[in-house]
């Protein structure tokens, strides 16, 4: 079974937190994320996903995969392309030569025969991806606008949100802060009490 990835729970509200548009306070929090970078390890956040499906129904995608995961085959030799007249009177190491240079002319034909095919018809096919290119550009543009516009509208409703329930937030934290205050001083009266409390403790038993 997959395990569940854990629950992070985001507290941020930037539309009315403003505290981190103080400088000082900014200079603070800027400090302990660089602390805290120092030391972070992020973990596999894809550990606990599945694998991605790879069936496609391009031959080329396929291709693609079937070499990834093929075993390595043997180093590409690139001795039998060179054409280097052998040293001696050896037959057969002329005859290698020969067999090279001979490969190296049928190349070099197919390397013409291509020139003049993309010559002549390697205009057209170039045209072609060109405004393959220009109606793919059309769409990636559109899709972007799109996402653009669902960002801003999300935005916009994070924000009024956000404000709908600033003064309810704002109240409740000043309230909090009038009972904290409230508390310290009634933590401090305590201590005080309790210090005369044990004077009093005292004098009674030296009496």
């Amino acid at each position: 079974a997959m395990s569940a990835a854990p629950e992070v729970v985001l507290d941020g509200l930037p539309y009315i937190d403003s505290e981190y548009s103080d400088p000082a306070l900014r200079k603070i929090v800027d400090k302990m994320v660089k602390d805290e970078m120092r030391t972070f390890r992020p973990p596999d956040y894809l550990a606990s996903m599945p694998m991605p499906e790879t069936q496609s129904e391009s031959v080329v995608v396929r291709d693609m995969f079937d070499r990834k995961s093929a075993p390595p085959k043997m180093s590409f030799d690139a001795e039998r392309y060179k054409v280097i007249p052998p040293a001696g009177s050896d037959m057969k190491k002329w005859k290698a030569a020969l067999k090279r240079a001979q490969t190296q002319i049928e190349h070099q034909s197919a390397r013409i025969v291509n020139l003049e095919l993309m010559k002549r018809y390697g205009s057209n096919a170039w045209r072609g991806y060109a405004e393959y290119l220009a109606e793919f550009e059309e769409i990636v543009s559109k899709n972007l606008t799109e996402i653009k516009t669902d960002v801003r509208e999300l935005n916009r409703k994070r924000k009024a949100s956000q404000l709908a329930v600033a003064p309810a937030i704002q109240n409740s934290e000043r309230r909090w802060l009038e009972y904290a205050y409230k508390n310290n001083e009634l933590h401090l009266v305590t201590l005080e009490l309790e210090k005369q409390v044990k004077k009093l403790r005292q004098l009674a038993a030296k009496q």
